[in-house]
């Protein structure tokens, strides 16, 4: 056996770690392996080989996926569109038209033409229902057909290969007996294409209309692009002006706007684009920016400290998960004189479902606890079986409102037990112990009197449940810290 072959086999036997420790250690200490190894696994997308990527990677998948559910052979279509469909259409417009031919060739025949009726078997109860990502998947392909349809380069023989090899899909087609297919409409931007003989605005058009992947905005943005092609500046800023409805061109606006230099009209811009989303008129786009982040950006450069304190407050007010940062930003911003009425009819403005979640931890932090308490208190007024509302905020509440707490505690425990655990009713014993687990967080928060009053009552109480019951025993009752 000569040298090749032996390292040959020795690679087809060696273990995966193995490998990936010596191809380590080479990229560590040779630089032009390490550009070898960089360009072998993320190429510019100009020199993949989709063709092969893909094929490996749905055979990866469609083992992978029986291997796992050892019932039927399906093919995980989530993990080949994320792993490689998705990053691929993010960088189709920078593809060459030969190139952009070829990814719709590849995404035809290795996926339009492979999915069978079995992919269509799955349920979301079981994690195996990859109908929306072969959705995704064909979305990606009717787009990357319209950006192949709109190149200036495309000859009238590749519009003829592609409509062959979308009529020969069509034959073979099982998609569209489960969901939407791009095939008649590919068909159709081809025919709107060779009768036209050039590329005209009612290409883009119908791209913008059958918005396929939520891409309707990004049509629109390059179609102001066209029309500025031609010539016409005036009619592309009217046009873009006019459709700021979608995130993407509102988007283009303001940094074209930021460029030249008019940061006024880019804020008129932003506020405009938040109303048209608080109206909730906006086109869904996956790319939708924070307009008022991006206004409180240029606040800052160029705003009053009014202005920029008036943009905190919407900011806090629309923020769901971010109302920490803003709020430590507006107790930096307004005077420690004013902080006490500022924060007072910030938090009270707050309003829907969860407003004691959202400003507890600010009633907490300001000391707040009567105001803390009486949200506390109406919240279970409305559920007289919600333990966890007050059981969450015991323990900021203990040094000044214990002996409401602990009657709100009893009462509230009883009447959750009373509703949830009566007699002959089935109850999955799961539940139990999630219940016992709260019950035992009480002498962590200083209730541990109200613990045991709680615990022994539920014993006499359920001593029909010998499942709760075992459960209940197993909580350790200490009564040393009340």
């Amino acid at each position: 056996m000569n040298a090749s072959k032996e390292i040959s086999q020795l690679i087809a036997n060696a273990n995966e770690d193995d490998l990936r420790d010596i191809v380590s250690g080479w990229v560590d200490k040779y630089s032009d392996f390490r550009d070898y190894v960089r360009n072998c696994l993320c190429p510019p997308v100009e020199d993949v080989d989709f063709g092969r990527k893909l094929s490996q990677a749905i055979d990866r998948e469609t083992k992978e996926f029986f291997s796992r559910h050892d019932v039927r052979e399906a093919t995980d279509w989530g993990n080949v569109y994320n792993d490689l469909i998705k990053p691929w259409s993010k960088n189709a417009d920078s593809l060459s038209s030969e190139k952009l031919y070829d990814l719709c060739d590849v995404i035809v025949k290795e996926v339009g033409m492979q999915v069978r009726d079995e992919d269509f078997y799955g349920d979301d109860w079981y994690g195996d229902d990859f109908s929306g990502y072969i959705q995704d998947i064909m979305d990606v392909l009717g787009n990357v057909a319209g950006l192949l349809i709109i190149r200036e380069d495309v000859n009238h023989e590749i519009l003829d290969s592609l409509k062959k090899l979308i009529k020969a899909a069509k034959k073979k087609d099982v998609i569209d007996s489960y969901i939407d297919s791009p095939y008649d409409f590919i068909l159709e931007l081809i025919s709107l294409r060779q009768k036209a003989d050039e590329v005209t605005c009612g290409i883009y058009d119908a791209l913008i209309d059958e918005n396929l992947g939520d891409e309707a905005g990004a049509w629109v943005c390059r179609k102001i692009d066209f029309i500025r092609s031609m010539g016409l500046e005036d009619e592309a800023h009217k046009y873009m002006e006019d459709e700021i409805e979608y995130p993407d061109v509102c988007l283009k606006y303001y940094n074209e706007l930021l460029t030249a230099g008019n940061w006024q009209e880019a804020i008129v811009l932003l506020d405009k684009a938040q109303t048209i989303k608080d109206n909730g008129s906006y086109f869904y786009s996956p790319r939708t920016p924070n307009w008022l982040e991006l206004k409180q950006q240029l606040l800052v450069e160029h705003g009053t400290l009014e202005e920029r304190i008036e943009n905190l407050k919407r900011l806090f007010h629309n923020s769901y998960n971010d109302k920490e940062k803003y709020y430590r930003q507006l107790k930096e911003l307004v005077d420690a004189d004013r902080w006490n009425e500022f924060y007072h009819n910030l938090l009270s403005n707050v309003t829907g479902y969860k407003v004691l979640d959202e400003i507890a931890p600010f009633l907490i932090e300001e000391g707040e606890f009567d105001w803390l308490f009486r949200l506390v208190s109406e919240s279970t007024a409305k559920d007289s079986t919600d333990y966890r509302t007050p059981l969450k905020y015991a323990g900021a509440l203990r040094q000044t409102h214990f002996e409401e707490m602990q009657a709100i505690l009893i009462r509230t425990v009883r009447a959750y037990a009373a509703d949830r655990f009566p007699p002959k009713k089935k109850v999955n014993s799961s539940k139990y112990s999630y219940f016992r687990a709260d019950l035992e967080s009480l002498s962590e928060l200083g209730y541990a009197k109200t613990q045991k009053e709680i615990v022994e009552f539920l014993l006499q109480e359920y001593r029909f449940r010998p499942s709760l019951a075992k459960e209940l025993r197993s909580i350790k009752l200490v009564t040393d810290n009340e």
